[in-house]
């Protein structure tokens, strides 16, 4: 009876490790992106040295799955394996010709061996990229590491939902070296993306060998500075390292499409000859940020047969059936004023320069479809008539997108609500400089490429979507990879999973693990995620502050403080939200597993005489710039250097007034309101702020004026208090006007558009 007892305890403790054992093999099932169809099944397999690789002989290419596999195992496991039939311990790559889509994969991994079926070597080399997230992080080291290749048993069917995954990069305005460009591929290929759209030319640089033209690497790609750093800038790729990339990439089953930017941002090649411009030049690569007027002449003959030997020699390179031509942002101030543009728009009967540019992208056309290649562009070629076999990718919000789809043409989906990454993804505080915007990861993932406006027929014209990494505020690699990742995670979910099977809060957790697989490949990611947003609410009630702390990733542990001090995990933990009803300053950090994961978020709250008093509004705001709504200008916060991150309320082509109502007459000292100024995001100071006041909000003071004094043209980012003291004043109304500039001026890139007006944080002490 006692042997019975301890047998039965033995087989319940045994049955519990086992139990345990399964549950976290269940959890180890974190892969990014998620499948479209997971079945686990109790049990696991180990890769060992005696297991053997085979692949049945219908595929193509199958040595570059192989030597992708065995690489990695080798690089972190120390691990070479054999190929060679065997019945049981075994990695096969299995052909399969009812698995329809191309890219399509069946992992199954049970008792003898781990089978990977697909109809072609593209699909395998997804099911490898699958297999390997089911293994430790550690599999992506490159140095030698001592864990377990034990995989759990699993049945994976997937496909990719759609054809274009593709990642952007812009090597013209920072150069990246040969071995860099690779890892970036590496990092596409671990997401399974498919195209690397590289950005080779800029007004700022010229980035590949053209023969036929040595000035345009002699000359065209360096800048004697940057901005005034006095620090000249320079790099290209020969035409040997371009084969190389694309070998490389092609081997990782990505493929490269260049870009060659016509007929704008050319200033780099004009530099370089300057016969094919509209004015003589001489003209230097760009030295600064933004949209050149130095353009290609579209009237001149001689301009084409350049771009033609250009494009020739690039297509050579690149086997991709496109060429992205780029196409966006042509100032048209040249055109306007050139006898040989001019004569070009009688000759052919065009209406403006807007159909002059449209007259030059299906020149183009024409030249790429004579060597049995495709023509993308920026949308900005739907302007004057789109070419007729052209692609457009839609960056300007998806207007352009709809647009082309209902002409029938196809579209990549690339706007700058989602794909832009790089915008902030945090805190701009908490965060390296960049161009602007705001783009969390969240955000990211929440992006759904095809519009609800397109038919099932239209629809089917979105090829898919891409991420775009402009590189003016990264001069490094590493600078690269901050704004890359995790957001391409995101991303690589929005392009190949299937709505229904996506979530976010699934895949924030199984983001915990591939921000281990970054760490073990050596990537400088951002841990913006982790960072603490800082949340508040007018309790009406109480008629304090509720503070609500947050991270995007779930599970990070919040700690905080209320006096200014730098937290750390010994302070007040956060469980819920607390009111405030004084002047405090908050910081707020995460932790992770005892690790501190963020930045210290600040927040100073000033609760002033305004604090949630009542706000009219003259003029309503833009909804996506609300600030929260009437609370925002008296919330007690200022808003960032980020006007898209939420803190500003944005007026756009019409002044602003609001009355505060202070509830009842009291005495006040002071007056101040905040504005913004970003030139090349048509945001502009005031004119001038006024501030009038009244007892019965009927009758107004004579009101007092305050001028702007910051230059219309100042290229930084501005933020500018205007403010009055007046000492003991007693009111209850108080109104203040700001004077917009309505529209943008003639020097600026959107000359004659409507100006924007921004504002946050009306004080009164």
């Amino acid at each position: 009876m006692k042997i019975s007892l301890a047998l039965l305890l033995f087989t319940i403790i045994i049955f519990l490790s086992c139990t345990t054992l399964k549950i976290d093999k269940r959890q180890m099932v974190e892969i990014i992106p998620q499948p479209q169809s997971v079945k686990l099944i109790n049990g696991s397999f180990e890769i060992n040295k005696d297991t053997k690789i085979s692949y049945e002989k219908e595929f193509e290419k199958i040595d570059n799955v192989v030597n992708y596999l065995n690489k990695q195992l080798e690089n972190s496991a120390d691990l070479q394996l054999k190929t060679g039939n065997a019945d049981a311990n075994y990695i096969l790559f299995k052909y399969d010709s009812m698995i329809k889509n191309s890219e399509g994969y069946n992992l199954d991994v049970k008792e003898t061996g781990i089978t990977i079926s697909a109809s072609t070597s593209n699909g395998s080399f997804y099911g490898v990229q699958s297999l390997l997230q089911l293994l430790s992080p550690n599999i992506y080291s490159k140095t030698k590491q001592d864990f377990s290749l034990e995989i759990p048993f699993v049945e994976i069917k997937d496909e990719p939902r759609f054809s274009w995954r593709g990642v952007h990069l812009d090597v013209g305005r920072h150069f990246y070296d040969k071995e860099e460009i690779k890892k970036f591929i590496d990092y596409l290929a671990i997401h399974k993306m498919k195209q690397f759209h590289w950005h080779l030319t800029e007004d700022q640089g010229w980035r590949i060998e053209i023969k036929k033209y040595p000035r345009l690497t002699e000359i065209g790609s360096i800048r004697k500075e940057t901005a005034g750093d006095g620090k000249p800038h320079g790099g290209f790729y020969s035409q040997d390292d371009v084969r190389e990339i694309v070998k490389y990439a092609e081997e990782r089953f990505i493929t490269v499409v260049p870009e060659i930017e016509l007929p704008g941002h050319s200033l780099a090649a004009l530099a370089a000859y300057p016969e094919y411009a509209c004015t003589e030049g001489p003209f230097q690569v760009g030295t600064i940020f933004g949209v050149h007027k130095e353009v290609y002449c579209a009237g001149n003959e001689k301009t084409y047969t350049f771009l033609e030997d250009i494009l020739g020699e690039v297509i050579e390179l690149f086997p991709s059936e496109y060429v992205h031509i780029g196409g966006d942002e042509c100032p048209k101030d040249r055109w306007e004023k050139c006898t040989k543009c001019q004569a070009k728009i009688l000759k052919e009967k065009l209406h403006d320069e807007h159909e002059l540019q449209s007259y030059f992208i299906k020149r183009i056309e024409k030249i790429l479809q004579s060597k049995n290649k495709n023509l993308i562009g920026w949308d900005e070629i739907l302007e004057g008539g789109l070419a007729p076999q052209a692609t457009v990718m839609s960056w300007r919000g998806i207007e352009g997108g709809i647009t082309a789809a209902k002409e029938k043409h196809d579209v990549i989906m690339t706007p700058t609500s989602h794909c832009y990454f790089d915008y902030y993804q945090g805190n701009p505080e908490n965060e390296p400089v960049a161009i602007g915007g705001y783009l969390p990861i969240s955000t990211v993932y929440s992006y759904e490429p095809i519009p609800e406006e397109l038919t099932k027929e239209e629809a089917k014209h979105i090829l898919g979507t891409q991420a775009n990494v402009w590189t003016e505020y990264l001069p490094e690699f590493k600078d690269v990879e901050y704004m890359l990742m995790p957001r391409l995670a995101a991303l690589s979910e929005v392009c190949w999973t299937n709505p229904e099977s996506k979530g976010i809060n699934s895949f924030l957790k199984r983001l915990a693990t591939q921000l281990k697989r970054y760490e073990a490949l050596d990537v400088n990611y951002a841990k913006s995620s982790f960072n603490v947003s800082i949340g508040t609410k007018l309790n009406k009630t109480t008629k304090a502050l509720d503070v609500d702390l947050t991270t995007e990733f779930s599970g990070a542990e919040i700690y905080y403080s209320t006096d200014g001090s730098t937290p750390d995990n010994n302070f007040q933990k956060y469980t819920s939200p607390f009111s405030l009803n004084k002047t405090q300053e908050i910081k707020a950090v995460s932790y992770n597993n005892d690790r501190l994961m963020s930045a210290v978020s600040t927040k100073k709250i000033i609760i002033h005489k305004a604090f949630g008093k009542a706000v009219k509004l003259t003029n309503m705001y833009a909804d996506k710039y609300s600030a929260g709504g009437e609370f925002g200008l008296v919330d007690g916060m200022f808003g960032t250097s980020s006007f898209s991150a939420g803190g500003w309320q944005g007026f756009e082509g019409v002044d602003f007034e609001a009355i505060i109502d202070l509830g009842t007459e009291i005495k006040i000292n002071e007056i101040i309101s905040n504005f913004h100024q970003r030139t090349n995001s048509w945001i502009f100071m005031p004119k001038y702020v006024q501030y009038s006041f009244s007892s019965d909000g009927k009758k107004y003071s004579d009101p007092i004026r305050i001028e702007n004094d910051i230059p219309e043209n100042s290229g930084e980012v501005e933020s500018k208090n205007f403010s009055i003291t007046q000492k003991k004043l007693k009111t209850r109304y108080i109104k203040v006007f700001a004077k917009s500039i309505e529209k943008c001026p003639d020097w600026h890139l959107g000359a004659g558009g409507k100006a924007w007006l921004f504002i946050d944080e009306i004080i009164v002490e």
